[in-house]
C-alpha cells in the first residue's frame, strides 16, 4: 500500500463515517465501516512513510585493510587504510 492509497482510504472512511446518514443502508453500519477504513488507511500511510524513509537513508560502509607491516626497533609498525563508502 502506498502513501496515496492510504490517504485515499482515510478520505473514503471519513466520508462514510461523517458524511452519510447511517439510516439509509438498513442493517449495515456505515459509520463503523468508515472508522475501519480510516484506521486501515492510517496504518497503511504510516507503513508507507516508514518504508520510504528507510529506503532513502544513506548507508555507510567502512572497510579497513592492512597495507604493510614493518619491523622496527620498538616493535611492529602496521599501516592500515580505511575506505568509507556512502550508498
Amino acid at each position: 500500500m502506498t502513501i496515496g492509497s492510504g490517504i485515499a482510504l482515510i478520505i473514503l472512511g471519513a466520508i462514510l463515517a461523517f458524511g452519510i446518514d447511517a439510516d439509509q443502508f438498513g442493517g449495515i453500519n456505515v459509520q463503523t465501516i468508515g472508522y475501519i477504513l480510516m484506521i486501515g488507511g492510517l496504518v497503511g500511510t504510516l507503513i508507507g512513510v516508514g518504508l520510504m524513509s528507510r529506503r532513502t537513508a544513506p548507508r555507510r560502509t567502512s572497510r579497513t585493510e592492512v597495507v604493510e607491516q614493518n619491523q622496527t626497533p620498538t616493535g611492529t609498525e602496521t599501516v592500515r587504510r580505511t575506505d568509507n563508502d556512502y550508498h
